[in-house]
Formats: C-alpha cells, sequence, structure tokens
C-alpha cells in the first residue's frame, strides 16, 4: 500500500531506491546537482552493474559533474526541457514526490512524496514506468565524455615554468561557482559567510578549488593534490 512521505521521508527512501537498486535505476528529475555524496552513492550502483538511467531538463551541466558522470560505464542522460515530474524507482520501489534530484539530502524545503513498491502497487507502479518511458522516448540522449578543463595548463606542452603559472579563476569549494582563484578565499561571499559562522577551518566540502572536480577539501586545504603541485609548490 501507498506510504505518504514528507521531506525527511522523501531524503530516506530516494537514497535508499538508489543503494538497494540491483538491476536498474531510473532518476527523473528537472534539475539535476550532483553533490559529491550523491555521486558516490550513483557509483557504488554501476560499479555492481546496475543500468541507470537519468532524465533532466533545466540547467546545464557544470564540467565536473558532466566529467563524473561519463566515469560511470552503465549510466545513459536524458533531456526533455519540458520536464516538471519527480520520480525515482529501480526495479522493486518507486518515489513519486516534488523534490528535485539535488535535494535529497536537503532539509530546507518542505516536500511532499508517495512511497510505493511494485509488490503491492503494482497497477500504479507499472502506470508510472509507462509514462517515464513515454518521456524518455521524448527525450535526446546526452553523450558523455570527459571534458578538457579550461583551468588546467596543457602538462605536455608547457614548460617547467609556465606549468607553475596559477589559473585566473577557480571554484567555490562548497556551490561550485565561479570565482577568482585564491587558496587563501575559496568561497564565494555567500558560502564564506556560512562558514563564518562557524569558522572550521577543517570542516568537509566538496570540490577542488582549482579544477571544479570532486575531492574532499577544507579551509586549510582547499585544493585537490594535483592542482596543489601544479599551482602551488614553489620551483626549487
Amino acid at each position: 500500500m501507498a506510504e505518504f512521505l514528507t521531506t525527511n521521508g522523501t531524503s530516506y527512501h530516494i537514497e535508499n531506491v538508489i543503494i538497494g537498486a540491483k538491476l536498474k535505476l531510473v532518476l527523473v528529475s528537472p534539475y539535476l546537482q550532483l553533490s559529491k555524496t550523491f555521486f558516490e552513492r550513483l557509483k557504488d550502483a554501476a560499479n555492481k552493474g546496475v543500468q541507470i538511467k537519468i532524465i533532466y531538463g533545466k540547467d546545464e551541466l557544470k564540467p565536473n559533474e558532466r566529467n563524473s558522470l561519463a566515469e560511470l560505464k552503465n549510466l545513459e542522460l536524458f533531456f526533455f526541457e519540458n520536464l516538471h515530474a519527480k520520480c525515482y524507482f529501480n526495479e522493486r520501489e518507486m518515489v513519486i514526490t516534488s523534490m528535485n534530484m539535488y535535494e535529497f539530502s536537503e532539509k530546507n524545503n518542505r516536500e511532499m512524496g508517495v512511497f510505493i513498491t511494485k509488490e503491492n502497487d503494482a497497477k500504479l507502479f507499472d502506470k508510472a514506468i509507462d509514462e517515464t518511458l513515454s518521456i524518455m522516448q521524448s527525450s535526446e540522449l546526452i553523450g558523455l565524455s570527459k571534458t578538457k578543463r579550461t583551468l588546467h595548463q596543457d602538462r605536455s606542452n608547457q614548460t617547467r615554468e609556465k606549468k607553475r603559472k596559477k589559473p585566473t579563476r577557480g571554484y567555490c569549494v562548497r556551490c561550485e561557482d565561479r570565482i577568482p582563484y585564491d587558496i587563501r578565499k575559496p568561497y564565494c561571499r555567500d558560502c564564506f559567510n556560512i562558514w563564518f559562522r562557524y569558522e572550521n577551518p577543517e570542516y568537509e566540502e566538496n570540490v577542488c578549488h582549482g579544477c571544479g572536480e570532486f575531492e574532499t577539501t577544507n579551509m586549510n586545504k582547499p585544493v585537490c593534490y594535483d592542482c596543489f603541485t601544479q599551482y602551488e609548490v614553489k620551483t626549487v
């Protein structure tokens, strides 16, 4: 029997749908914004051989999001411009909800949803799958491949001295917005104001300030190893 969900219950069941997938995983959401945790869940599913299909409809993917999705060998990405539905399911369980994909771990918004299972709600489950397939058939399949990051120098054609040249623009380690590159100031203004309330230099963030790729960073260590050695280590 269908179960009504509030915000916390919706987040919980969406995550469990991803974790519990054995054969297939379908995620339908207008807005697609990958957090590090969310990507790790998808990576775990892909490593188990789960066939993953994602349908989204708003905004361009950020370079680190595209690069990360390109690493998942069992994933197909679809774009449907008029998408407004939000639905997440594996072969046994489904959540139909107001919650966008990137918000599944957020607690700021008030959301509602319905949790159903193929065993107990077979007709409803199948109808939702049929509608998802109809949307997918009208969607554009997005090719995924690694993109060359503009912040990085071409290491094969640069001299040792040029490889040390720092980029002018970086990424906020929390929200991923483009900001001036400065390892002393790895946050955008808004995120810095939030960080400053607690002022914990070891608080874990999501991306590298230099290249924008998913990486565990913080105020003390805002860049990944590659960016640190390329831009911050002084030539001896």
